[in-house]
């Protein structure tokens, strides 16, 4: 999965909305001098995925400043910043996230706005791998800034720390940080100095609080002791002879089969608990005492006398006469089953006789009607000479197939006639078109002629009026003479001129004429040329709006005709493809036709009677199959009576035995009505016998879940042994009376037993507190010991991790800067602190542990590059090793800063080797044009494989970028 597209809008220092385009792209070097924004694209990202900056968690200065929408847009009134990232894979992921100034955050996940916890959660679940997704814990602990600041996106400030930590502890922290086990680390260990500070601070506390019950039980003490004297002296029970009381009569009535007063062993205090102990004990024995006393009622006065023996005897008895009379019963009914069923038989008996009649019937209608159609096919045979008994289908079939070939040959005879009929008409519409053709070019000719003439008389206008006068009673005498020399070649009576209306049209000439005469005196020879030319213009003109008008007809019947052609043409080639006749003399196919009509003339009549015969054949044919089916019906109705043959046909004897067996019906029902009635008397003393006994049984189990005991199913016993426990319980109620008034009078002294309230308050607290204590100093212990084991493991978890790195964390120091003969770099922690050791050969784990101190410490040899080299390749090393994410991505922010030119070439030769092998997408920053031109070049990358986006400059007012990549989409 890759970067395909970022667009920031108004997100920190960018200004507006601005689009990145890496679609297809495996390296983006990002080039601008420091503080123009390079890291604010990796801040971009880290922030839509996330919705945190890395580099401000843990501060709590961004909860009180802006620090996300572009400071200038946000005083211009615009309250919004946003960025959107779009990402390939399978299925095509885009997140956006959006703040507002007053702080809340929207989230769009693939065009759907979701909330901000369920949206982390999906972004979540789109960029990690499967093996995670399965696990939901492990998805839930999911930390989604951790792991892109640790195997995504190395920031500048986690290189510098990292150069910068030279105590071993700083240097351990920064690693927590780099693998992304803070959380597993640092909080854990700040959660135990919290603990820690909190029980200790809670110890003083309990302490302070014991102090002070223990005074406090001092002082109640002096005021209790004078106080129980006196109450011994005027005779009150004190509470330990109550006490003896209630725990005596709690002994005493344990010996009887009643309920125990509690199911406390003994009595140790008396409060109101143990008075309302006492009292519901009283209200429990007299619920007893209640059942009891309707166990008595229900026995006596519905005289429940029942013995179990003797009642069960009885009702086995009737049972029996049950079973008997039932038995009766089904052997009546088994014989109203055979009688129904004998019912039923002849009743299908008689509707067959019924059916067959019907037949009968049907079938002398059939031969009727065979009868009357031989008849007519007779008539018809002899009206046409024929004789009937000698005409066989086969000669019928014969005429048949010759008529009709000879009409089908007519009808294609008639359609070739018509196809050359048509074909004539075309040579016509032919030879119309080619007539029109050469009048259509005598007239274009002559309209183009026309309009020739017409522009040769416009040139001798404009030439002749280059030598005429402009005087205005000149032009207005030359349009007069126009006028009229056109009313000369017209048939108006009226003149234009003047509006006199004259009797005719020579009148009308003759004053033009003599004004014509009296106007030449005022014009000279030129003006006088003018108007004849218009004169002449005009009439060219009127020939040309002929000629055009009647060229326009020319073409317009020319359109026509050629459709007309067409559509002929068209329907004599679909004819001819369905006509099969060859013959292409019309004066033949005349001919021809006239014979095929002779012939079907004189055979109309003919056919029509084969036709009537065969079909009338057909007809007896159809109504003998028919009288063979009824007679095949009818066998098959009589075959299904065979038991019954005797009453078929004979329905008066059929009759006679269906109401024998209705007689036997009725007889036997009205014995089953008699059993049935006998069966119900039985039944209901058996069941008011049964409830007598279910409702005794009910008692007895009563009673021996009440007092647990065992009793005989006998009312005489159990009423006897209800009366005596009546009296018992009786007896006990008095007692509990008694105790229960001694109690109320003990803790009607409520002076006293505050002050015993008091001090049992206070050994109880002094108690509680002591525990606490204990427990104090026991988790202070524990807790020391988990510190010391949370370190131990700590340490131990991180350098099987850096173990198992080790390897990949060597080879890209090797190859980025080799030391000279220590060609084995191990990072080690140890007690919260991080050694760097150097050696010249590989050693295990448990070696460098014990060997510590003969190895080279790292931190003092390497150099501020050499430590920038070595955090890098922890970093390839972790985003290499990484399978928690579908994103393979490398994001650097400026690595250059401490590297010289060697090991800048080595740097960009691992990272081509990532993009080549590990299928990676780069994203590097530098502030070094030089280095950024070097890593596209070194990479040899395709144009369209990389993209180069330079920041040129920063303003107030906007940030120049230059890069085919990027756009600016508005401010």
């Amino acid at each position: 999965m890759f970067i395909q597209k970022i667009v920031l809008n108004n997100f920190r220092i960018f200004r507006g909305k601005h689009e990145f385009n890496f679609s297809n792209k495996k390296v983006i070097v990002i080039e601008g001098p420091n503080g123009h924004g390079k890291s604010t694209i990796f801040d971009a990202i880290n922030w839509v995925i996330s919705g945190k900056i890395s580099r401000y968690v843990g501060s709590s200065e961004h909860l009180q400043f802006n620090f996300i929408i572009n400071n200038d847009a946000l005083n211009k009134g615009v309250d919004e910043a946003s960025v959107e990232i779009h990402l390939n894979s399978s299925e095509a992921v885009c997140i956006k996230r959006s703040i507002k100034n007053t702080g809340s955050q929207k989230l769009v996940v693939n065009g759907q706005r979701i909330g901000i916890r369920e949206g982390q959660k999906e972004i979540v679940r789109l960029l990690v791998n499967e093996n995670i997704t399965n696990d939901a814990n492990l998805l839930e602990s999911i930390d989604l800034l951790s792991f892109i600041e640790s195997t995504l996106i190395l920031s500048q400030e986690n290189l510098e720390e990292f150069v910068r930590g030279n105590k071993p502890t700083e240097r351990y922290s920064k690693l927590e940080q780099i693998l992304g086990l803070t959380r597993y680390g640092q909080d854990f260990k700040e959660y135990l100095q919290d603990l820690k500070k909190e029980y200790v601070t809670e110890y003083d506390a309990v302490g302070l609080e014991q102090n002070k019950l223990k005074h406090e039980r001092e002082l109640l003490n002096a005021e209790y002791q004078p106080k129980l004297l006196q109450n011994e002296r005027i005779g009150s029970k004190t509470k330990k002879s109550i006490l003896n009381e209630l725990n005596t009569f709690q002994g005493d009535f344990k010996n009887y089969s009643l309920k125990p007063l509690t199911t406390d062993q003994n009595f140790n205090e008396l409060t109101k608990d143990e008075y309302e102990i006492v009292k519901r004990y009283i209200d429990l024995i007299e619920e007893e005492l209640k059942q009891l006393e309707y166990f008595e009622f229900e026995i006596e006065k519905k005289e429940i006398y029942v013995d179990e023996l003797e009642i069960n005897k009885k009702i086995i008895e009737y049972k029996t006469d049950i079973e008997n009379l039932k038995r009766n019963i089904l052997n009546r009914k088994k014989g109203l089953d055979r009688a129904d069923s004998r019912i039923e038989n002849l009743n299908m008996v008689s509707r067959t006789n019924k059916y067959l009649e019907t037949k009968k019937i049907e079938k002398e209608s059939i031969i009727t009607n065979i009868k009357s159609i031989t008849e007519n096919l007779k008539t018809i045979t002899k009206n046409l000479e024929i004789n009937y008994t000698n005409l066989t289908f086969e000669e019928i079939s014969i005429f048949e197939d010759e008529f009709n070939a000879n009409n089908d040959r007519l009808n294609k005879l008639l359609k070739k006639k018509r196809i050359l009929e048509l074909e004539g008409r075309l040579n016509e519409l032919k030879k119309e078109a080619g007539d029109l053709e050469k009048g259509f070019e005598i007239e274009d000719k002559l309209v183009n002629d026309l309009k020739t003439r017409v522009q040769e008389i416009n040139e001798s206008i404009s030439g002749l009026n280059i030598q005429k006068d402009s005087s205005l009673s000149l032009q207005i005498n030359a349009v007069i003479h126009e006028v009229q020399s056109h009313l000369l070649d017209s048939n108006e009576q009226k003149c234009l001129v003047c509006g006199i209306d004259y009797e005719s049209d020579e009148k009308l000439k003759s004053a033009i004429r003599i004004e014509l005469e009296n106007s030449s005196k005022f014009m000279n020879e030129v003006e006088i040329s003018i108007n004849e030319h218009k004169v002449k213009r005009n009439k060219v003109a009127s020939e040309l709006d002929l000629a055009e008008q009647k060229l326009i007809d020319f073409k317009r019947k020319k359109e026509t005709l050629e459709k007309d052609i067409l559509n002929l043409q068209s329907e004599i080639a679909s004819m001819r493809l369905s006509n099969s006749i060859d013959q292409e003399d019309i004066k033949k196919i005349h001919i021809e036709i006239e014979e095929v009509q002779k012939y079907i003339q004189s055979n109309e009549n003919k056919n029509k009677g084969y036709i009537e015969i065969k079909e009338g054949n057909t007809l007896i044919n159809d109504l003998n199959q028919k009288i063979y089916d009824i007679a095949e019906e009818e066998k098959t109705a009589t075959e299904k009576h065979n038991l019954y043959k005797g009453f078929i046909g004979d329905q008066r004897n059929l009759q006679l035995k269906i109401n024998a067996i209705n007689s036997y019906i009725d007889n036997a029902k009205i014995k089953v009505q008699e059993y049935n009635k006998k069966v119900g008397e039985l039944e209901q003393y058996i069941q008011d016998s049964e409830r007598k006994l279910q409702l005794l049984i009910r008692i007895k189990l009563g009673l021996e879940k009440m007092l647990d005991c065992e009793l005989r199913l006998n009312s005489s016993d159990i009423l006897k042994f209800v009366k005596e426990n009546i009296d018992l319980i009786k007896n006990e109620e008095y007692k509990a009376r008694n105790i229960l008034m001694q109690i109320e009078k003990y803790l009607g002294d409520i002076e006293l037993r505050e002050i015993e309230t008091k001090i049992k308050n206070c050994d109880e607290g002094i108690s509680t507190y002591q525990k606490q204590l204990d427990q104090y100093l026991i988790m202070d212990e524990q807790l020391k010991n988990l510190i010391t084991y949370h370190t131990e493991v700590q340490s131990s978890l991180i350098n099987q991790y850096l173990g198992g790195l080790s390897f990949t964390i060597n080879n890209y120091f090797r190859q980025i800067s080799p030391h000279s003969y220590f060609n084995y770099i191990n990072l080690m922690t140890k007690k919260n602190e991080l050694f760097v050791l150097m050696n010249d050969k590989e050693l295990e784990y448990e070696v460098l542990d014990e060997n510590i101190n003969e190895s080279i410490n790292a931190s003092l040899t390497l150099s501020a590059a050499q430590s920038t080299i070595l955090a890098m390749s922890i970093f390839l090393a972790l985003n290499k090793s990484q399978n928690w994410s579908k994103l393979n991505v490398i994001g650097i922010d400026d690595p250059f800063q401490n590297l010289d030119d060697i090991n800048a070439y080595s740097f960009i030769d691992v990272i081509a080797n990532l993009i080549l092998i590990d299928n990676r997408q780069v994203i590097i920053s530098t502030h070094d044009s030089d280095f950024a031109k070097l890593s596209v070049r070194k990479m040899n990358l395709k144009p369209e494989d990389y993209a180069y986006i330079k920041i040129q400059s920063y303003t107030r007012d906007a940030i120049e970028i230059e890069s085919e990549q990027y756009r600016l989409l508005g401010d």
